[in-house]
């Protein structure tokens, strides 16, 4: 029965954060995203094995986006179940599973945009490829509205939440309203302070998807994240604090949004030789001190995303 499902939340811990993969205990096991490269062997097989359960017996991989803490560890979990399980990821993020050189595109077009030391770049190219455990051909490349059935009667519905990335999903266990939403949604930010939006526009309408459409009972989010206090919260949310979550996921949306148009309604600062580069002002007003130089920091990504959408807006 629906009701019987157990989930299995293991932190796959790198430098000083953390992101979570979910064991699905079903009659098909599947492991909802991955960690890096070094979860497998770490964090993955360790914990399931606590629990009396073999990595080897995992026959679906899910993938709800394709950064790399969260599909690093693909391709070890693959390996280890003899390349049986079926390995899943949204059809708009498959390239950054079967190519490697498909990450360091996004990088320099988002991050690394705005890293001006050719040495920070390469050095940044070289951790995302040590975290990525290999290439994979997904099985199934997803999209909104298909289904991932698990054996039984138990399935996984595939909604679009676009956002964090340009491709995020979220599966819902159809019958007990479970979410798995991964990063498409960040309240007010994880270890850096900052929520990590590649595109806000789509990153505000999955929010508000999830708060007045799909309404779960249960969120299972990809890192802990912080609520207005700054405090850092659980990344398995139920009851009412999910509503509480998704409405924390907007107000700070709009605070950055309005944030951005005040500091950047007549374009880029001609001065950008700050650590911050031209978003110089806007850190120093929230009293962001992260080192956006570090991988993986939110900070250009997010100000980049906002700052594309204030574009937008004012061509029309």
């Amino acid at each position: 029965m629906t009701n019987s499902v157990r989930v299995i939340p293991i932190e796959c811990k790198f430098g000083p954060i953390s992101a979570f993969a979910y064991y699905v205990d079903t009659p098909e096991p599947a492991i909802i995203d991955t960690g890096v490269s070094i979860s497998t062997v770490q964090d993955l097989e360790p914990t399931l094995a606590r629990h009396g359960i073999r990595i080897e017996d995992i026959r679906w991989i899910l993938l709800t986006h394709g950064h790399v803490d969260h599909l690093g560890g693909a391709y070890g979990v693959w390996e280890k179940t003899g390349r049986q399980a079926k390995v899943v990821i949204p059809k708009k993020e498959a390239r950054l599973l079967r190519d490697m050189n498909e990450q360091i595109v996004d990088y320099k077009l988002l991050q690394g945009k705005y890293i001006t030391d050719p040495t920070i770049q390469e050095k940044h190219i070289a951790m995302l490829t040590t975290d990525i455990g290999g290439t994979i051909e997904p099985d199934l490349e997803v999209a909104e509205g298909d289904s991932i059935h698990l054996g039984g009667n138990i399935a996984l519905k595939v909604i679009e939440t676009p956002g964090h990335s340009i491709g995020s999903v979220t599966f819902v266990v159809e019958g007990l309203n479970w979410a798995f939403a991964a990063d498409a949604v960040q309240m007010y930010g994880g270890f850096s302070g900052l929520p990590t939006i590649e595109a806000p526009t789509l990153y505000r309408k999955s929010i508000r998807r999830l708060l007045e459409e799909v309404r779960p009972k249960k969120l299972f989010l990809g890192h802990p994240f912080r609520d207005i206090n700054g405090e850092m919260q659980s990344a398995q949310i139920e009851g009412e604090q999910v509503a509480s979550v998704l409405q924390a996921s907007l107000d700070r949306d709009a605070n950055l949004r309005d944030l951005v148009k005040r500091h950047l309604a007549n374009g880029l600062p001609s001065k950008q030789n700050g650590l911050y580069g031209p978003f110089e002002s806007i850190a120093e007003e929230i009293g962001y001190t992260g080192d956006p130089r570090n991988l993986p920091c939110a900070f250009f990504v997010t100000m980049n995303g906002y700052h594309e959408e204030l574009i937008g807006s004012q061509v029309k």
